[in-house]
């Protein structure tokens, strides 16, 4: 019973991630009618997508705070969270400024922040040693939400025809190429953001029922045995609060180690998420404006990019089963640099090459982020205030990649995506491998603890029946049910 409940609310995280998929990569699909809906340009548009960084911040910060208060009832954060992201989403297009525009896109990366904490924390909790799969498959629903909004999007895109010419057409100054093009087809890009909103709805709907059935059919597996725990003074509560943002108490007890730790995955997951951002947002941007694809195919390349990064976090979630998750992490960033190597050095040459190595791109990029969070699982525990610290450089890394990148595509064109993405690559490489180089020798956490198990077993085998520790303490531990 306990784990079919695990398996169910892991079902339902994996549908949270499918919605956060479908409205934080509705940006980049709809980058090029955004700058013609709102008479703008590049940089402008890209400055407002990035705003999510800056909401992740927010949101990891919310998240952060509160992940651990709630206990078993972290799970109403996500409900919060992804009413929070319909009701923006949909009104999204109806604003009238950049600037109003840029709040909405702040407020949706909130929402992607607190879901992100609280959700991989449940997840942590609910599977333990047993979380690499589970966290393979949940974020593999974002791979699936992000390959649905290109293709929600596309009925409702402008159809753009390029002149010939050198000449920038009147209104048309978004395009960094210099080259005018004739609007065939309005964009309707509203309907879009309507459509996703909807569908994040649909998809939200469990959370909105889970809360009452745990109220009413789950109340006693949230009950503590003990009611005479004292109430902590203000020097505990000072105390705890050091000890959440200690490194030492993630690592046990070592401080180097933990801050070790804490700056490579703040370092990896920057450069990471930074790069993977960056590539979705501009893609499709990137091939009209360089190859001039038209408005179905460029569609389709963007789902191309996610469909194979969905296949990737999948197979990755298998993998994760066979193989150690330190060479799976070692064999893909090293694969992915190649990937991106070769897409940098190739892929602007004509459309064909474009395709291959945007979906091979895809694949091996997609599972570094869960594998990133289980390898650091083995060398720390991944709290909430360790969660906290990843979902914030994944704000930070989505906010400075697609704000730079934004100017460098208006000031220098459109190869500037594949240099930056080719900056991000190496990064992760580089950071990958000094993590694993000082670890490796190190043993897995879990080992650790099952050895110290092991020991107090036979420590306590030693005494009477009547006076173990497992028989003092059985009754005093917590259900991680949700």
């Amino acid at each position: 019973m306990e784990n079919r409940h695990k398996k169910i609310v892991t079902v339902m995280l994996i549908s949270a991630w499918v919605s956060m998929g479908l409205y934080m990569e509705i940006g980049g699909p709809t980058m090029l009618d955004l700058r013609i809906h709102f008479d703008s340009n590049s940089e402008e548009i890209a400055r407002s997508v990035s705003a999510q960084g800056v909401g992740i911040f927010f949101g990891a910060l919310i998240g952060g705070i509160f992940v651990d208060m709630l206990g078993t009832w972290k799970i109403l954060l996500v409900t919060g969270a992804q009413l929070l992201a319909t009701f923006t989403i949909v009104s999204m297009p109806y604003v009238g400024s950049l600037s109003v525009l840029w709040f909405m896109f702040f407020l949706l990366g909130s929402a992607a922040g607190i879901v992100n904490v609280s959700g991989q924390r449940i997840i942590l909790e609910m599977w333990k040693e047993k979380a690499p799969s589970p966290m393979h498959a949940t974020h593999m629903g974002f791979g699936i939400g992000a390959v649905a909004a290109p293709l929600i999007a596309n009925p409702f895109l402008a159809v753009l025809d390029f002149s010939q010419n050198n000449a920038t057409a009147e209104g048309n100054k978004g395009v960094p190429n210099s080259e005018s093009y004739v609007i065939v087809e309005e964009t309707r890009v509203q309907y879009a953001y309507v459509t996703i909103g909807l569908v994040s709805l649909m998809l939200s709907s469990p959370f909105l029922i889970y809360p009452f059935i745990k109220c009413c059919f789950m109340k006693d597996r949230d009950q503590y045995i003990s009611f005479d725990t004292e109430k902590p003074s203000k020097i505990s509560k000072l105390n705890k609060v050091i000890d959440t943002i200690n490194p030492a108490t993630y690592a046990g007890g070592s401080f180097k180690f933990g801050a070790f730790v804490f700056i490579m995955i703040a370092l990896y997951f920057l450069n990471l998420v930074g790069g993977e951002q960056l590539f979705g947002n501009f893609i499709r941007t990137f091939s009209v404006d360089e190859l001039h694809f038209p408005r179905n195919e460029a569609s389709y390349l963007d789902t191309a990019y996610w469909g194979s990064f969905t296949i990737g976090r999948f197979l990755g979630a298998v993998l994760s089963h066979f193989v150690h998750i330190r060479t799976l992490l070692l064999a893909d960033v090293s694969l992915n640099l190649l990937a991106v190597t070769l897409l940098d050095v190739f892929s602007a040459r004509n459309k064909a090459i474009l395709w291959a190595f945007t979906a091979l791109v895809g694949f091996l990029v997609a599972p570094l982020f869960p594998a990133g969070i289980s390898y650091a699982n083995t060398q720390i525990e991944v709290g909430g205030m360790v969660l906290t610290l990843i979902v914030f450089m994944v704000g930070l890394g989505h906010m400075l990649y697609i704000w730079i990148e934004g100017a460098l595509y208006q000031n220098y064109g459109p190869r500037t995506t594949l240099y930056t993405l080719q900056v991000s690559a190496t990064s992760v490489f580089v950071i990958a491998v000094i993590f694993v180089a000082f670890t490796y020798k190190r043993e897995d956490r879990f080992k650790r603890l099952g050895d110290a198990e092991m020991e107090v077993t036979r420590l306590d085998s030693a005494v009477p029946t009547e006076m173990r520790y497992t028989k003092l303490d059985e009754h005093s531990t917590q259900s991680d049910d949700y």
